[in-house]
């Protein structure tokens, strides 16, 4: 877990300077930096709250493995 959450924790960063990059330059009018943009967000979004709720999704995703 501790090297997952240091990759996410690396992704995240790169994702927040995308999103920087993209608001504050004229990337904005593009629309396919848009919709990269976008994807990057909804990316985020996931990854953080599954990062925030990670305790209760453990055991979920443990056994779901275990059947595997």
């Amino acid at each position: 877990m501790p090297k997952l959450r240091k990759f996410l924790r690396f992704v995240h960063i790169l994702g927040g300077v995308y999103l920087g990059a993209f608001v504050f330059s004229p990337l904005i009018e593009s629309p396919a930096a848009t919709a990269a943009a976008r994807m990057v967000a909804v990316g985020l979004l996931l990854t953080g709250a599954a990062m925030w709720q990670w305790r209760r999704l453990a055991p979920v995703f443990n056994r779901l493995s275990s059947r595997a």
